[in-house]
C-alpha cells in the first residue's frame, strides 16, 4: 500500500472542504465583499461551488473519497480577486458549471433532447452577456459527438432550438417595448461585431498572466498524470476528464485569439482545470508530488495574498 503523505491526508480528509469554504469566505470578505455589496457575485460563486460538489459526487470523478475537486476550485478561483466585482462573470461562472452538469449527465444517452435544449439555451443566454461565449457552442456539439456520445438528430435539433430561444425572447421583448420601431428588436445582433479578431496582448496584466501560467502548468502536469493512470478509472470518468481537457485546450486557443476577453474565458479554464489538478493531488503518493503539492499550496496562498493587497 502506498504511503500517505501530506497531500493525500489533506485530499482525503473530511475537514478539507469545510476549511476551504471558510477560506473562500475569508478571501471574499478581505477583498471587500461587504463594503462593495457584492452579494450577487458572492452568491453566484458559492452556488457554483455547490454545483462543483454535485458534479464530483454524481460522476465519482475521484476513485477514492475526496472533496479535492471542489477545494481546488475554491483555491484557484480565489486567486483571481480582480474577478470578484463582475456580476456577469459570476453568472457565467455558475452557468458554465451547470452546463457541464447537464452535459455529463447525457453520457451515452442519445435521447436527451431536454437536457440538450437547456445546455444550449444556457450557452445562448450567456452570449447575451458575453458574445464570445457563443464560441463554445461548436465545442459542445463536438463533445456530444466524440466523448459524451449523446448526439442524435433530435438532440441536434433541440440544441439549435435552445440556441435560438433566448434571442427570440429578447427580440420579442425589445419589440414589445418599442412597437413603433420593429428594427430595434434586431439591434442585439450588433454585439456580435465584438467577435472580430483584435489581438492585443498588452491588455493582459501581470497578475492575469501569472494566473494563466499557473493554470497551464496544473493542466499539463495533471493531464500527463491522468493519461498515465487512466486505466484505473472507469470509462465514464475517462470520457469526462477527456472532455475537460478538450475544453481547457479550446479555451487556451480562444485566449490566444481574444486576450481582451481574458476575464471571461479564464472562468471556463478554471472550472476545467480544477478537477484535473484535484485528480493529480488526490491520486499521487510520491515524495516529488508531495513537494510539488506543498509548493503549489504555498504559491496559491502567496498569489492570493498579493492580489488582495493590490486590490
Amino acid at each position: 500500500m502506498s504511503k500517505k503523505r501530506i497531500q493525500n491526508k489533506i485530499a482525503e480528509s473530511r475537514k478539507t472542504l469545510p476549511i476551504t469554504i471558510l477560506y473562500g469566505v475569508g478571501v471574499w470578505l478581505l477583498a471587500g465583499a461587504l463594503q462593495h455589496n457584492w452579494w450577487i457575485q458572492f452568491a453566484c460563486f458559492f452556488a457554483s461551488v455547490y454545483a462543483m460538489i454535485h458534479l464530483n459526487n454524481i460522476n465519482l470523478m475521484i476513485r477514492i473519497y475526496s472533496r479535492s475537486v471542489s477545494a481546488a476550485y475554491i483555491l484557484l478561483s480565489c486567486i483571481a480577486v480582480w474577478l470578484f466585482p463582475s456580476i456577469a462573470g459570476g453568472i457565467i461562472q455558475l452557468c458554465t458549471v451547470l452546463i457541464l452538469l447537464l452535459l455529463f449527465s447525457c453520457y451515452q444517452e442519445t435521447d436527451s433532447r431536454g437536457r440538450a435544449f437547456y445546455i444550449f439555451a444556457l450557452t445562448s443566454l450567456m452570449s447575451l452577456f458575453e458574445p464570445h461565449y457563443l464560441l463554445f457552442a461548436p465545442l459542445l456539439w463536438l463533445l456530444m459527438s466524440t466523448t459524451i456520445y449523446s448526439m442524435s438528430f433530435r438532440s441536434l435539433l433541440a440544441s439549435l432550438i435552445g440556441l435560438i430561444t433566448p434571442y427570440w425572447l429578447y427580440a420579442g421583448w425589445m419589440l414589445f417595448k418599442n412597437p413603433m420601431n420593429p428594427w430595434q428588436a434586431l439591434e442585439f445582433t450588433n454585439h456580435f461585431t465584438q467577435l472580430r479578431l483584435d489581438v492585443d496582448y498588452q491588455v493582459v496584466t501581470r497578475a492575469q498572466l501569472i494566473y494563466f501560467v499557473l493554470l497551464v502548468v496544473l493542466f499539463i502536469i495533471g493531464s500527463i498524470h491522468f493519461w498515465l493512470t487512466s486505466y484505473m478509472d472507469k470509462v465514464r470518468v475517462r470520457q469526462i476528464y477527456t472532455s475537460l481537457m478538450i475544453i481547457a485546450v479550446y479555451t487556451i486557443i480562444l485566449l490566444a485569439f481574444y486576450p481582451q476577453r481574458f476575464d471571461i474565458l479564464i472562468y471556463v479554464m478554471t472550472i476545467a482545470v480544477s478537477p484535473i489538478a484535484a485528480h493529480f493531488v488526490s491520486l499521487t503518493y510520491t515524495r516529488m508530488s508531495n513537494i510539488f503539492f506543498i509548493t503549489l499550496l504555498t504559491a496559491i496562498l502567496i498569489l492570493t495574498g498579493m492580489n488582495l493587497w493590490i486590490s
